[in-house]
């Protein structure tokens, strides 16, 4: 076997430390070939000239990244990356722990193979994992278990369900027939509607995970806000997939390849607005081009009105894909002046925001600082200042501020920072708040913390319609967040599902497997 005890045995240490899967049967077959003595110069050539493609693929076939195809269909997003961008994703990919203990590893192989047969221990290694899979895992979970039941006093409940893959699949399937029977309807108030209108500011990359890595207290932002739905599932880890589901928000969570059937008006949100008597508007502050996002939010999500223009307003951001992102305020601002000469009595808004986006860098401090924090800030900035126009306005309004998903700032053993191919809770789990401007408020933000997705956000608009929270001498939240349309955890990208399990996280890869994210957590 030579050197490639050692490509096996660094697998196997990975894989015991969480950072990639191990398929057995393909590694022990490989493990076999490589085993095989040439008898000549001739033979370990053409041996190794065929193993080292093999052993590369079977390598990314026991990593956590995406399909191959799937990898290859986004070669064309990557050449859009800037050079900076990809150097800084090329950076994420080193881990210099892990690096030093590969290296520390190899150096005591060295030491061993002139004494020891190394591919002795290769094949006991992949012998393990066939008779205990996930072994070393259980070990370290149940150590971690011990130590927190030492210190708490006592050991908490086991989660005794049923996590085989029938059942796993038998549970989506009910997921997804219970979600089938949602639907919410706005209705027009008879009589002359009360005038005001509903902001929909849509937020690319933001999740409460990354609120935590940043250590940001919530309420910095969200105090300026009414209403916080702490527990709200975007059912997503990518933009276009959010803008749908969100555009078709009146009916219940469906999977992820429907998103891209055509779906009855029923489910469209704008539409639903509209013919409640909400003129429909979008607005974005980005050119929409990348991920063919324009086209998810026009065709898929059923926004058939123009794109209105952004080309005025300052250019706060250069994207990772070197075009320009314009001030949320510069934009937001332009547009409510436009708003403000407008007699329409109710207007809709559908606005999208990347200046949070990965890659993105605020210009206008020098050199330009590609830093979370400091898009962060300024988005934080521009929103508040937004708000604060919008109350000084005297309009009503109804300002909801949703993430598509998260940015996995903190990434985990599965997914470096910024990757968000497995739709983890950390990036499917976003802040959801709405603020309504110029009504009596009641003090600090009511939290609604039950688990609650698109129809929940859509039955309380649908509330504020038919009883105007605007004419109350004093707000009482809770009659509008009562028994809200429930929302297990649920969430897909391109047919890896991850679902929530009583306390456990269960993930369904692409090839149907099932496994416990439990394994992954940072």
């Amino acid at each position: 076997m030579g050197l490639w005890s050692a490509y096996f045995l660094v697998k196997l240490l990975l894989y015991a430390l969480g950072y990639i899967d191990f398929h057995p049967w393909a590694n022990l077959a490989f493990a076999a070939f490589t085993a095989l003595t040439p008898r000549n110069a001739r033979q370990r050539l053409s041996k190794n000239l065929i193993a080292v493609p093999i052993g590369i693929m079977l390598l990314y076939h026991d990593s956590w990244l995406p399909p191959i195809a799937q990898a290859l269909s986004q070669l064309e997003n990557l050449r859009a990356f800037s050079a900076g961008f990809l150097w800084e994703l090329a950076a994420r990919i080193v881990n210099g722990r892990l690096l030093l203990g590969l290296g520390a590893m190899l150096a005591l192989y060295a030491l061993a193979r002139r004494k020891l047969r190394m591919s002795t221990f290769v094949f006991l290694g992949i012998l393990a994992v066939m008779l205990a899979p996930h072994g070393w895992l259980w070990l370290e979970r149940n150590a971690h278990a011990t130590a927190v039941a030492a210190g708490a006093g006592a050991p908490a409940a086991a989660d005794e369900r049923n996590l085989s893959a029938a059942a796993l699949e038998a549970r989506l399937e009910r997921f997804y027939a219970q979600q089938a029977k949602i639907q919410v309807r706005f209705v027009r108030p008879a009589g002359a509607p009360a005038p005001y209108d509903i902001l929909v500011l849509h937020v690319c990359s933001l999740s409460w995970d990354d609120l935590k890595t940043l250590r940001l207290s919530p309420s910095a932002f969200f105090g300026h806000f009414d209403l916080v739905l702490s527990n709200f599932n975007s059912g997503a880890s990518y933009s276009g997939p959010a803008a749908i589901r969100l555009l078709r928000g009146t009916c219940g969570q469906t999977p992820e390849h429907s998103l891209y059937d055509r779906t009855g008006s029923e489910c469209l949100v704008m539409d639903g607005l509209q013919n409640a008597g909400f003129e429909p508007h979008w607005l974005m502050n980005h050119d929409g081009q990348y991920g063919n996002f324009f086209s998810d939010v026009h065709d898929r999500g059923a926004l058939k009105v123009p794109l209105e223009d952004n080309a005025g307003a300052a250019p706060a951001q250069q994207a990772f894909d070197g075009t320009p992102v314009y001030g949320d305020y510069s934009t937001l601002s332009r547009w409510w002046a436009r708003r403000l000469k407008n007699p329409a009595p109710r207007i809709a808004l559908y606005y999208n925001t990347i200046s949070l986006h990965d890659g993105n860098r605020v210009l206008g401090a020098g050199r330009p600082d590609s830093s979370y924090a400091a898009r962060f800030a300024q988005f934080q900035s521009d929103v508040v200042h937004f708000l604060d126009d919008l109350r000084s306005s005297g309009r009503h309004v109804i300002v909801v501020l949703i993430a598509e998903h998260g940015a996995a700032l903190a990434g985990d053993r599965r997914q470096i920072p910024g990757m968000r191919e497995i739709p983890t809770a950390a990036i499917a789990q976003v802040p959801v708040a709405i603020a309504l401007v110029n009504a009596a408020r009641s003090g600090q933000p009511l939290s609604v913390a039950s688990p609650t997705s698109y129809p929940a956000l859509n039955e309380m608009l649908a509330r504020f319609m038919a009883d105007d929270p605007f004419a109350k001498p004093e707000l009482d939240l809770a009659a509008y967040t009562d028994s809200l349309p429930p929302a297990e955890f649920v969430a897909e990208n391109n047919g890896t599902t991850v679902m929530q399990v009583g306390s456990q996280y269960m993930m369904r890869s692409p090839d149907g497997s099932w496994s416990s994210l439990e394994d992954i957590e940072k």
